[in-house]
């Protein structure tokens, strides 16, 4: 009985636990949190003043769920022009025990984004860090930002119907005056909203119930552009909004007398155009900071080109202007470019809300138009490389004018007559040809050896020497080099690795390389495209083919594969190629691209392995 008496007690201790674990398990499979309710509410006032509410009821399903991830909240504003009121902030535990947050919850910081970059210290992040926390808490936070009028060029809004976590109940609000008019676009089967009045607002209400997540799947179309979401401005043109920014001095684009020196030392040392706009880029890119502040927090006000090169850094626009005001100078004509998803792009709704990315566009009479980075130095056009994008030139009193960049495409064609030498060394010739995003015109006009850097694989860049031929335009780059190099191999006791040469800014470039067996989400690739190798490899006496001379074909509703390898004599004919036909795999042919991609990837179709007679 004494043996006994231990194991009930822990068997029944066991039901306790199993039992407990059973009463605080998530409601929602799989999630750290649930909302049960979730509201945000837009109102624009009579006197032109906006107020934006948030109010959430969140619940707390993991350990993960308050340590890591929902344990604060971040409110940024501009106390400027803004005024944050915390309506009420409180936690209901599991056991309905209710706790207020204290007054030491609110910690008032500078956001991170506004760190080195004194112009912005005005900015100010409330902290909240929430209290009584735990499983089965909910935690209740209500607060109101209110925007003096004058701040702002429109109600603008631009909302993703779904959260990182589920939402039993999602409401969007939109107030705007009954003398007023709101415009909005649905997108990815939005609902029509609810239209009512109310102490002379009219009222936009979209209501929704049990909103999944978002998918945690790989490669989705960024920005969460596959889900629904709401566009809404109470401006209905475009053009006049995007006056708000343009009417500023600094689209003004001027440059002090130092500036000036800077830029015709600069050009004495570049004589050609496209190189001088190319030198004028990485300076710009390289010498002064990015503040990733977003354009609402400072009102959509714009420093000029003077003080943002004073400061040593700005705005992504602001850096845009300074860079197009700086080629202005050099002779050239060039503009700032606001950069917008062709997806949410529409000329009747009057938003700055849209915009992604500022450029500059610069256009010149051989190279044609070019887009230029403000963060990077990039080797091809951008308009050519971002797909599905609208491309915005801005300038004082003008018109803009908008260019639609269409889906962007990719072609590399690599092919090579190589000799492997006696001692192990590796001789021949290679060509390498990019067209489309792949091409590197920009890259080549700044340095000839741009496209060395492109080849990989058992040749190096430093096994590149002469080139023999080199050709470049803005849609096609070619060269043609001799080969020399030393070590190409990797031995592994008595047989050698030749990994076939590829181009690293193909597909390769987009780091895919293991896929999930199935897929609920559309697969979002930079690009369509082709990528083509061809090569000959004449093998020294004593060698030959290990590897198994294969031949695999795939042709599917999503492209093309191809590889063959073979040896007649003593040489090898490799061949592999890939077709993708769409840049959006939809999830019904997704098992045909993985078959594709899952070949492409597989480093028995990367890799050529050679024995010598001595193994035979």
């Amino acid at each position: 009985m004494k043996k006994i008496i231990p194991f009930i007690f822990f068997f029944i201790s066991g039901l306790a636990v199993c039992a407990q674990k059973e009463e605080t398990a998530p409601s929602t499979p799989g999630s750290d949190a649930e909302y049960i309710s979730l509201l945000k509410e837009y109102t624009l006032n009579a006197d032109g003043s906006i107020d934006y509410r948030f109010v959430k009821e969140q619940k707390l399903l993991t350990y993960r769920a308050f340590h890591n991830l929902y344990g604060e909240t971040f409110i940024s504003y501009n106390p400027g022009f803004q005024k944050l009121d915390i309506n009420s902030c409180y936690t209901v535990m599991a056991d309905g025990k209710k706790v207020e947050a204290p007054s030491n919850s609110f910690n008032l910081v500078l956001p991170a984004f506004a760190a080195n970059a004194p112009a912005l210290n005005l900015l100010r992040e409330m902290v909240i860090t929430h209290t009584g926390l735990e499983r089965g808490a909910v935690v209740h936070l209500d607060y109101t930002i209110h925007t003096e009028k004058g701040n702002i060029p429109a109600l603008m809004g631009n909302e993703v119907l779904a959260e990182y976590e589920p939402v039993k109940e999602l409401t969007v609000i939109v107030k705007v005056p009954t003398n007023e008019k709101l415009f909005y676009k649905l997108i990815n089967g939005a609902s029509e909203p609810r239209k009512s009045l109310e102490n002379g607002f009219q009222v936009y209400t979209w209501h929704l119930l049990n909103v999944a997540a978002f998918s945690q799947e790989e490669f989705q179309r960024s920005s969460y552009e596959a889900y629904s979401r709401i566009l809404f401005s109470s401006s209905g043109n475009r053009n006049t909004t995007y006056a708000y920014l343009t009417n500023q001095p600094a689209f003004g684009m001027k440059i002090t007398d130092s500036m000036k020196s800077i830029i015709q030392t600069l050009k004495k040392e570049n004589p050609d155009q496209l190189n001088l706009a190319l030198k004028i880029q990485e300076k710009v890119v390289n010498d002064l900071r990015l503040w990733p502040v977003p354009l609402k927090l400072t009102g959509y006000r714009l420093r000029t080109a003077d003080e943002t090169w004073s400061s040593m850094g700005g705005s992504l626009c602001e850096k845009a202007i300074l860079m197009a005001a700086l080629i202005e100078a050099a002779g050239i004509e060039a503009d700032p470019v606001a950069i917008t998803r062709e997806t949410f792009f529409d000329e009747k709704l009057g938003t700055l809300a849209d915009i992604d990315d500022f450029v500059v566009m610069i256009d010149l009479k051989d190279a044609g138009t070019q887009y230029l980075s403000v963060t990077s130095t990039n080797s091809q056009d951008l308009g050519k490389v971002l797909s599905e994008k609208v491309f915005t030139a801005l300038g004082q009193g003008e018109k803009p004018e908008y260019h639609h960049s269409g889906s962007a495409k990719l072609s590399v064609n690599m092919s090579g007559s190589l000799v492997l030498l006696s001692e192990l060394k590796l001789a021949g010739e290679l060509s390498l040809e990019t067209a489309g995003a792949a091409n590197q015109f920009l890259g080549l006009t700044a340095d000839k050896n741009k496209m060395k850097n492109l080849v990989a694989g058992s040749i190096s860049k430093s096994g590149l020497k002469e080139i023999k031929v080199s050709q470049s335009s803005p849609e096609t780059s070619f060269q043609t080099f001799s080969v020399k190099e030393e070590k190409p191999l990797r031995k592994d006791s008595s047989w050698v690795y030749f990994t076939i040469p590829f181009c690293n800014a193909g597909i390769d470039s987009w780091g895919m390389k293991i896929l999930s067996s199935k897929r609920h989400q559309a697969v979002e690739l930079p690009c369509s495209g082709e990528e083509n190798y061809e090569y000959t490899l004449t093998l020294p006496s004593g060698y030959s083919l290990f590897s198994p001379a294969t031949k695999i074909e795939l042709d599917n509703k999503a492209g093309r594969y191809y590889f063959e390898l073979k040896q007649e004599g003593g040489k090898l004919s490799i061949s592999r190629k890939i077709r993708l036909s769409s840049r959006i795999v939809s999830p019904e042919n997704y098992s045909d691209f993985k078959a594709l991609m899952d070949n492409w990837n597989n480093p028995r179709q990367r890799e050529v392995i050679l024995s010598s007679e001595v193994v035979r």
